[in-house]
């Protein structure tokens, strides 16, 4: 194998142990912020609305991308389930939300990378209607009031995570570092 060969492997593999390593990191985050602070979810028809998920959603999907984002929301998600300090709607509206910024943020970066970062905002489209609909599934009240209910959830979220990452891109973090 020619050097050319072997640097382009230890980049390829120094950006995946970057993405593995803040999805573990985002994961504590996300799992610290829930748990320790009450005030930031409250339980409603069996939902529990934690802004918190989502800014890691945004974030994720934005800095890590569509995988790396989904999979830390599933995480997330089965950590927040099984110590009870989240519901089963926590998969299908964390999942979904992560799933929609991670397609819209790689776009984004294709066709006008230094708008990547608006991809954050794109997570109510996933959660509410995507997560609020199968959720509705689930426990039906009104498909409306999913929606509602999640939007109540992610739509402060997603701006929360939109700020951060624009801080972050001011201290040169960006998606980049990441691919």
């Amino acid at each position: 194998m020619n050097d050319n060969n072997s640097s382009e492997i230890k980049f390829l593999q120094t950006n995946i142990t970057k993405r593995v390593t803040t999805s573990g990191i985002m994961v504590g985050v996300g799992l610290v912020l829930s748990y320790l602070n009450p005030f930031a979810y409250f339980t409603i028809f069996g939902a529990r609305i934690n802004p918190f998920a989502h800014v890691i959603n945004a974030i994720m999907g934005v800095l890590v991308g569509m995988l790396f984002g989904l999979t830390t929301a599933a995480i997330l998600a089965a950590l927040r389930f099984s110590l009870a300090i989240g519901s089963i709607h926590a998969f299908h509206g964390g999942m979904s939300g992560a799933f929609v910024v991670g397609i819209c943020a790689y776009i984004l970066w294709k066709k006008a990378p230094k708008y990547v970062e608006f991809a954050a905002l794109t997570e109510p489209l996933g959660t509410v209607f995507i997560g609020g609909s199968i959720a509705q599934l689930i426990t039906p009240i009104g498909l409306f009031a999913w929606w509602g209910l999640f939007a109540a959830s992610c739509i402060p979220g997603s701006v929360i995570g939109f700020i951060i990452l624009l801080t972050l891109k001011k201290a040169n973090i960006n998606r980049e570092d990441f691919f």
